[in-house]
């Protein structure tokens, strides 16, 4: 594929997104591929509005790209990446990675806070619209997908100036001991009890014995409202919190009890027996055994005595904020003077 010669919008879209076992055993509806398949149809729609002169779109197994084009009659060029195969969060990993080598001016990611995790793996500071379609979704937005295209449209066309619109988010460094490996979270890193990897998502909060947090709004749902609950931390203010899970019976003296939603539609106690607030670039570090979970899933085990060096840094994607765009393209759009009532 060629590299981008006009402003070119990306769209990840992660099959995998809002199918977990935390909405089978909480009740919630999973996210349908029709429901991706539209919202990736509107943002196509909203890119060029926008001003884009060509989208890109990963490819999957499923196939939701070339679903989404199907019948749709866009105003320019679009392309559907050629599929990895892994079927896992590598796939939109890949995408995001090739985008960045391709010159697009900025990208879509459909799916929760594991998807745009991986979209930051794939390309750290991307000008991003996270666009809510997990079952965690505390660092994406709930947005109309078409709205979403014509931002992401306007921030690649230069009709929104990228500097004014979009604000770097927070992200999580993790540095492993033993493997000299690295990897990065956007919400929360988290260290639970257990050997193994097994289904990935964390939906018991009586596993977890440590968090580390770069966004705790109270009302999140997930690993991070347990933080939310003792020490609020917003996406944009500076730092994190570092929260230490106890037992009430054994450190009565120490511990307080809360209750967090920490998945949909369900909400669990949780003793807390330590949390600080955290600057930027504090370490916090993580002791085996245990295995770390990011952004909610399950990622690495830990053995005895194997540490994890986790961070909180300033320099995450380059979160576009879709409103401020809408209103910046406007303006230079549709210039007038106001009219000035009488009397």
């Amino acid at each position: 594929m060629r590299e981008a010669t006009g402003p070119t919008v990306g769209i990840v879209a992660n099959p995998l997104a809002g199918k977990d076992v935390r909405r089978l055993t909480s009740g919630v509806t999973p996210v349908s591929d029709a429901v991706k398949i539209g919202a990736i149809r509107r943002a196509v729609v909203g890119a060029f509005e926008g001003g884009a002169e060509r989208v890109l779109i990963s490819g999957d197994r499923s196939r939701l790209g070339d679903r989404a084009l199907a019948g749709l009659d866009p105003s320019g060029p679009v392309e559907v990446l050629e599929p990895h195969g892994w079927h896992t969060g590598r796939d939109s990993q890949l995408a995001a990675a090739r985008f960045c080598e391709l010159g697009v001016g900025a990208v879509i990611a459909l799916g929760g806070d594991g998807t745009q995790r991986d979209v930051a793996k794939g390309w750290r500071n991307v000008p991003l619209v996270p666009l809510a379609v997990g079952t965690n979704n505390v660092f994406p937005s709930q947005l109309e997908a078409t709205v979403a295209g014509f931002a992401a449209g306007a921030v690649a066309s230069g009709l929104g100036v990228a500097a004014e619109v979009t604000a770097q988010a927070k992200i999580i460094d993790i540095t492993l001991e033993s493997s000299g490996g690295a990897d990065v979270a956007l919400v929360d890193v988290c260290l639970v009890r257990g050997s193994f990897v097994g289904a990935r998502a964390v939906w018991e909060s009586a596993s977890v014995s440590e968090i580390v947090a770069a966004i705790a709004e109270p009302p999140s749902v997930g690993l991070s409202a347990i933080a939310a609950a003792v020490a609020p931390v917003g996406r944009h203010e500076a730092g994190g919190v570092h929260v230490r899970l106890g037992c009430a019976s054994k450190n009565a003296q120490r511990s307080r009890r809360i209750r967090a939603a920490v998945m949909p539609g369900s909400y669990s106690d949780v003793d807390i027996e330590h949390c600080e607030r955290l600057r930027f670039e504090q370490p916090v570090t993580l002791w085996g055994p245990g295995v770390l979970t990011l952004d909610g899933e399950r990622e690495t085990v830990l053995g005895r005595g194997e540490r994890a060096d986790v961070a909180v840094n300033s320099n995450g994607p380059q979160v576009i904020d879709v409103g401020a765009v809408v209103a910046a393209a406007q303006r230079r759009r549709y210039p007038f003077v106001p009219v000035v009532a009488d009397g």
